[in-house]
């Protein structure tokens, strides 16, 4: 599993609307992630927790493998 798994957009738009709809803190749980302390994610002016959007995202563009994981 790799970041370049995620090759287009959409993947990263349904992570937002994902996190969006369940809240920070559930999405955050469900992929296993702690709050971002470094490197946010910025989308029409909300910040999102940058690797927990990238593993959603990764999940979306590859159902097969799912998502990246925390480790």
């Amino acid at each position: 599993m790799a970041l370049s798994d995620i090759t287009d957009r959409r993947s990263v738009l349904r992570a937002i609307a994902e996190f969006d709809r369940i809240g920070r803190n559930d999405f955050l749980a469900k992929y296993g992630f702690g709050p971002a302390r470094s490197y946010w994610l910025l989308h029409e002016g909300r910040r999102y927790d940058s690797k927990a959007i990238i593993d959603a995202a990764h999940a979306y563009a590859r159902p097969d493998l799912g998502p990246m994981t925390a480790t």
